[in-house]
């Protein structure tokens, strides 16, 4: 469980995350949607711990863990895939070998002996992930970790998730509808500095999807 109880951001007088107020279970992926500036990265920083939050608190049990992989991953660029990865297994006792790992998340020899530095995007995603089945993080948070990206990658990210999301809470922020529901029929809405969940039936009401389209600057793109 992890119980965001009233949470409160402001940068100056500018309020970002006016009342957050939701509860995350374990074993499910929830889908972050919000517009650009809602403050989706905000609230995944403040999760984190990586900036502080005014008010509120942030509830989860005792002595869980937390990785929070920003949309420009930060990842040691001078060394290779492979020896990221084995580097992490030696320190991360019960870890199978570095290649059962690439194998996972569909990384090439190929990719693995390059440096990091020289990956694409979806490269140096499938690479966090990698890590992220060998650290096991009770709550995982992706930001932007699908948007605009190839369908074979996105299948590919969400299979992984989807045999490890028993013991994990995995939040995943996205600005696209689309992928919002590829994460899970039902969706969480951060807007106007609050979340809300809105279920998969309550979407298909035509007024409710125009109105979140609508938040999200999709309305006039969407194909009819």
């Amino acid at each position: 469980m992890l119980h965001l109880n009233h949470i409160k951001k402001s940068f100056g007088k500018n309020e970002i995350l006016t009342d957050i107020d939701y509860i995350f279970n374990k074993g499910q992926i929830y889908p972050i949607l919000g517009s650009p500036g809602a403050g989706r990265t905000t609230l995944f920083e403040c999760i984190a711990g990586d900036i502080p939050i005014d008010s509120g608190e942030i509830i989860s049990k005792e002595k869980s863990t937390l990785f929070f992989a920003a949309k420009q991953s930060v990842l040691p660029m001078l060394i290779t895939g492979y020896q990221f990865i084995n580097m992490l297994c030696d320190m991360n006792k019960g870890s199978n070998e570095p290649e059962y790992y690439f194998d996972k998340v569909k990384l090439s020899k190929e990719v693995v002996d390059k440096h990091i530095g020289d990956y694409s995007f979806e490269e140096k995603k499938r690479l966090q992930l990698a890590a992220f089945l060998i650290q096991k993080p009770y709550v995982m948070m992706f930001d932007e970790a699908l948007d605009y990206c190839t369908d074979d990658y996105i299948d590919d990210f969400l299979s992984v998730l989807g045999e490890m999301k028993d013991e994990h809470i995995i939040l995943i922020s996205t600005g696209l509808l689309d992928i919002a529901q590829r994460i899970s029929k039902d969706v969480v809405v951060l807007n106007n500095g609050e979340l809300n969940q809105i279920s998969y039936d309550t979407m298909q009401i035509p007024e409710i999807r125009e109105a979140v389209l609508d938040i999200l600057g999709e309305a006039d793109n969407e194909i009819i």
